[in-house]
């Protein structure tokens, strides 16, 4: 039986989070028909949380109107997409970020209550 270390789990769950918190991205740029793959999504949400961080470090007021507007602004350029497709792009994402975190979280609920997991 393998058994892996906290710092090597926490790793995991990040990789794994990183990737799933890509794929909303993906989906509404897709629907919308914008020029995307999966790597260039995963490279976008890599970079738009980079700047978003560093841009929440700087700037203490409005930030969520600021990072949101830099944020649509960045799938507009990166996927080749109209101000209004970026802007619908974005809402899916969030509604889409939503939806799969309630079925995440009742998946994860439903796993730890398991007696092999205790």
């Amino acid at each position: 039986m393998v058994i892996l270390d906290t710092n090597t789990i926490k790793i995991i769950i990040f990789i794994i989070t990183f990737i799933l918190s890509a794929i909303p991205l993906y989906r509404a740029v897709k629907f919308l028909k914008g020029k995307t793959n999966f790597p260039k999504t995963l490279f976008i949400t890599l970079v738009s949380g980079l700047i978003i961080s560093i841009l929440s470090s700087l700037i203490k007021i409005y930030i969520g109107i600021i990072s949101s507007i830099v944020l649509i602004w960045i799938y507009k350029k990166s996927f080749k997409l109209k101000w209004t497709k970026a802007f619908i792009v974005w809402i899916i994402q969030i509604i889409l970020i939503i939806i799969s975190s309630i079925i995440f979280g009742l998946l994860i609920s439903i796993i730890l209550k398991l007696p092999f997991f205790s």
